[in-house]
């Protein structure tokens, strides 16, 4: 777990002092364990779909993943942001017809995660945010991509405060409808 910075999240007249902080494969294991807690508050199960091991894994060693870690709680994560460039048959470049030579220049943000405790705080869509910074910054992504249930309205929200536009509807995971999210870099 690397420490990135502190930042205060609010709620009414309420506030939140937190560490954001990039984590590692070694945080493996707390990261399954924080999602198999969220799939289990999760009330319409259509709106999340989580990833396996080896996905994680994958997401690790091929992108990042923010961690809100609260001042009141240092051991416990508020919310789990994982972003990554995707694998060239998972890239949501090709739903989006890029051309082919783009498609190494996508960058997904691809599960968040908010604990039900923390919510209400806008941590969604400023970690959307910060996700879409840090791909506008490492010189390589063009367009950020990432899909949402049309149910999920904080989610399509957080995408959309993040600069991300919906370019189309599609059946994706399982025959699960979707919204196919984007943002061209400049």
């Amino acid at each position: 777990m690397k420490p990135l910075y502190p930042l205060t999240f609010t709620k009414a007249d309420t506030s939140l002092p937190c560490q954001i902080v990039l984590l590692e494969e070694s945080e493996l294991p707390q990261i399954l364990s924080f999602q198999e807690y969220l799939c289990s508050c999760v009330q319409d199960k259509d709106t999340f779909v989580p990833l396996s091991e080896k996905e994680w894994r994958f997401l690790l060693s091929h992108g990042f993943t923010f961690a809100v870690m609260p001042d009141s709680h240092p051991e416990r994560f508020a919310y789990l942001l994982g972003c990554l460039y995707p694998s060239d048959e998972e890239n949501l470049g090709i739903d989006l017809g890029l051309p082919k030579e783009e498609l190494p220049f996508v960058g997904h943000l691809e599960i968040a995660m908010a604990d039900p405790d923390f919510r209400g705080y806008k941590m969604h869509s400023r970690m959307c945010q910060l996700g879409v910074e840090r791909f506008a910054q490492d010189g390589k992504t063009k367009y950020v991509c990432s899909t949402v249930s049309p149910r999920n309205t904080p989610s399509l929200k957080a995408l959309q405060s993040a600069g991300l536009e919906c370019m189309m509807e599609k059946e994706k995971y399982g025959r699960k409808l979707r919204c196919i999210m984007l943002k061209k870099i400049k």
